[in-house]
């Protein structure tokens, strides 16, 4: 599929709608994908990550054997000019989920997320329990050199038990339903 095109948007959100799960390679090109693994680098070196934890509010809990990555939640208002772009295509996306399956998405949240050597993050589901507020989930790699044998696989499950292994090469966009996609990241 050709980065940008409202066909890739249209076809991303027909295979969505039919299976639940979409993988879409090379969502970004490769100078876009340079740019934001760069302006992801900056944020790290500079400290601007922490500890990612379950649960939100109150209930927010670090839970080492749960999840070991670290993020850092992006703000559309606070946007630098790399992080605005991936904003755009993401917000086409939402817009093509709109109009071509009804979804009616109104937000939109997003993190960079780093995952250390040995980083992992258990089976789980991304909507919680009381709420339901998140619908669709949206994994965008920014990995650069990945191969096979560095692990961070994303591992989403079926509904029969079966699952279905991607690998975290850069540019590749994976999208799925939060609330119905038990998923995990293997450890790196």
């Amino acid at each position: 599929m050709t980065p940008q095109t409202s066909q890739t948007l249209k076809s991303i959100a027909e295979q969505l709608g039919r299976s639940g799960l979409c993988v879409c390679t090379d969502f970004l090109e490769p100078a876009a994908l340079r740019a934001a693994r760069a302006d992801l680098d900056g944020l790290h070196a500079a400290g601007e990550f922490y500890r990612a934890g379950t649960g939100k509010g109150d209930r927010l809990k670090i839970q080492d054997e749960v999840r070991r990555d670290e993020i850092h939640w992006l703000e559309r208002s606070a946007a630098n000019p790399v992080q605005a772009a991936l904003w755009e295509k993401l917000e086409a996306l939402q817009v093509e989920f709109n109009q071509g399956l009804y979804l009616g998405l109104n937000d939109f949240e997003g993190h960079y997320a780093v995952y250390p050597e040995g980083g992992f993050y258990r089976r789980h589901l991304d909507s919680f329990r009381d709420d339901g507020a998140r619908v669709v989930s949206i994994i965008l790699y920014l990995n650069l050199d990945w191969k096979k044998g560095d692990g961070g696989e994303l591992r989403v499950y079926g509904k029969d038990s079966s699952h279905t292994d991607i690998e975290p090469t850069g540019g590749t966009l994976v999208c799925f339903l939060s609330g119905e996609s038990e998923h995990e990241v293997l450890p790196s």
